[in-house]
């Protein structure tokens, strides 16, 4: 062979480089080649769609693809930030495995559970919290109901954000003069909560729960009658105390209830006078003496919706 004319042909970023090589020339002589240009931890060589090895031979006139990276290029990518908004491969990994019950604080019931979680997708962070602390948010107000759907053999379809801005029901409800916060479709087919205020930040998380569980309640009951209200009173009366220390993850959600009662009667006892005081302790008792005469209707009747449902 003579080793004056053999030769093959190296392509790199689409420009041809000529590689003279001798009788028993093997792809190593390429990879030195490039060496001098390319990382050497990059670089790939190619011929017909098959890549070469250091000891695979090269023969004359052989068309050869080299693929790489300069170290430039290298360095100035590991330079860069990342973008905050876009999850990396370990967040995805812990996202899948919040998404099937594998995390302990964002825990749901493998059956009686809502099967799935969504935000709206168009916020991302410029105008209140991103769509991603969103779904953060919702994940653990599934989270912390849990108990009551497991104790109720509840499965909803869906825990979804409420769009601010698209939501017809909402626009519907607006128009007649009212405020919705959260509707249950089809009796738990899914959920919707309204998460963001006006300026886009998030609602009180103690609303956003009272409303999760009064859409929770029409999974059952869907007018807003005795029987409803003695369910959501249930509901409510059923959730845990919080720890006096503010330990354990049942705090929220009692003091979702028993500080918004606390704060009740904090305003009405404060400054004001005896009758107005008394006028409202004697309304009280006798709500709660109707309450307590027709509870026990109320439970039967709750109970029959429940098997009609089933």
């Amino acid at each position: 062979m003579d080793a004056e004319q053999a030769h093959v042909t190296l392509s790199i970023s689409g420009a041809d480089q000529r590689i003279n090589i001798t009788e028993n020339a093997t792809a190593a002589l390429l990879f030195d080649a490039v060496a001098g240009a390319l990382d050497a931890s990059t670089v790939k060589l190619l011929h017909k769609g098959k890549r070469l090895a250091r000891d695979d031979a090269l023969t004359p006139g052989m068309r050869v693809l080299c693929l790489g990276t300069t170290t430039q290029q290298k360095d100035r990518i590991a330079a860069q930030r990342s973008d905050p908004t876009i999850r990396g491969f370990k967040e995805e990994a812990a996202r899948e495995a919040a998404r099937r019950g594998a995390v302990d604080e964002l825990q749901q019931h493998p059956e009686y559970k809502f099967c799935r979680i969504e935000a709206v997708k168009r916020f991302d962070g410029r105008r209140g919290p991103h769509r991603f602390e969103a779904e953060k948010l919702l994940r653990s107000m599934a989270s912390e109901v849990a108990p009551i759907m497991v104790s109720h053999a509840w499965t909803v379809g869906g825990l979804i954000e409420m769009d601010p801005r698209d939501d017809q029901i909402m626009k519907k409800k607006q128009q007649e003069g009212g405020c919705l916060l959260g509707y249950n479709e089809n009796m738990g087919a899914r959920i919707y909560v309204k998460l963001r205020q006006d300026d886009g930040t998030f609602h009180d998380r103690d609303a956003l729960m009272k409303t999760l569980l009064h859409e929770l309640c029409h999974n059952v009951v869907g007018p807003h009658n005795a029987v409803f209200f003695c369910l959501v009173c249930g509901r409510a009366r059923g959730a845990p105390r919080p720890d006096p220390q503010g330990r354990g993850p049942a705090s929220d959600l009692g003091r979702c209830f028993y500080e918004g009662d606390r704060r009740a009667r904090a305003r009405l006892g404060g400054g004001q006078r005896r009758s107005t005081r008394r006028r409202a302790r004697v309304g009280r008792l006798r709500r709660e003496r109707r309450l307590y005469v027709t509870r026990r209707a109320c439970r039967a009747a709750a109970a029959a919706a429940c098997r009609r449902r089933r």
